[in-house]
């Protein structure tokens, strides 16, 4: 198979076109010292967390699952700020993507190519 025909390009959301560290990265000031641990926490709990509970089948909205690992990560780093937490979460509704996206979509886009995102992702998150 080559990309000529192919009739549509799908892309995870998360750590693919959405840099999932960005929502730390834009608070970084307040977190200190802690924001790249704090942010590499976050992001393992939020696997770890959708991983487990698929094998358990005990099914939770990513959204949930998000907050859980963010509630995990900031514990583990001794971060207590609700306030914090609050603009933590609402930075995930609005990572930024990685520079290159706009563009390669684009080009994906004009030579013909369809393209989708398939995600974990609660349509209030992707929106």
């Amino acid at each position: 198979m080559t990309i000529s025909n192919t009739k549509y390009c799908v892309f995870d959301a998360y750590g693919t076109l959405f840099d999932v560290h960005s929502a730390v990265g834009r608070h970084q000031v307040e977190l200190g010292e802690k924001a790249g641990a704090v942010s590499q926490t976050w992001r393992t709990k939020q696997l770890e967390y959708t991983w487990l509970r698929s094998l358990m089948q005990r099914y939770v909205n990513f959204w949930q699952v998000t907050q859980d690992g963010l509630d995990y990560a900031l514990d583990a780093h001794g971060v207590e700020n609700p306030e914090l937490r609050e603009k933590l979460l609402q930075a995930y509704h609005e990572l930024a993507c990685y520079p290159e996206v706009p563009d390669t979509l684009q080009q994906l886009r004009q030579r013909g190519h369809g393209t989708a995102i398939l995600s974990n992702g609660t349509a209030e998150m992707l929106a």
